[in-house]
Formats: C-alpha cells, sequence, structure tokens
C-alpha cells in the first residue's frame, strides 16, 4: 500500500495505520478501526511496511510522529 507519509532512516516513530484490503476482517470499511503502532522503526527511510497480521497484506500509513526521546536498543 502505498503512503505519503515520509521516515528519515534509522529511527523509531508512533504510526497509524489502516487495512484497505476488503477482503479482511480488518478492512476499515467495515470495521473503521485505525491501528496505532508504537514503536515502529524505519528501517532505511525507504523500505518500511506496517502488514497486516490477518491477511498478510501491507497497510496504509495514515500518520508518523518522531518518537522523542528515541528509545536505547541494547
Amino acid at each position: 500500500m502505498s503512503s505519503d507519509v515520509t521516515l528519515q532512516p534509522a529511527l523509531y516513530y508512533a504510526v497509524t495505520a489502516q487495512d484497505n484490503n476488503p477482503a479482511c476482517r480488518n478492512y476499515y470499511g467495515n470495521t473503521g478501526k485505525i491501528w496505532d503502532v508504537n514503536p515502529f522503526y524505519s528501517n532505511d527511510g525507504v523500505h518500511y511496511s506496517v502488514v497486516c497480521g490477518i491477511c498478510g497484506q501491507p497497510m496504509e500509513i495514515l500518520t508518523a510522529v518522531l518518537l522523542d526521546p528515541q528509545p536505547e536498543v541494547s
């Protein structure tokens, strides 16, 4: 699923996403549910996605807020 959200590489965000797959029970059109994903890692800032745990399809990322402070990784 394409998204207009731009992320910086190698940082953590709080994102919201929705499922746009009409065949899935998590489909936004049926549930009206917006999913919170926190923390969400941006990888290289180009190749990232939220994937539905039911249908396995990429979800549309609606918003992304940079976490401040960033989580500490051990």
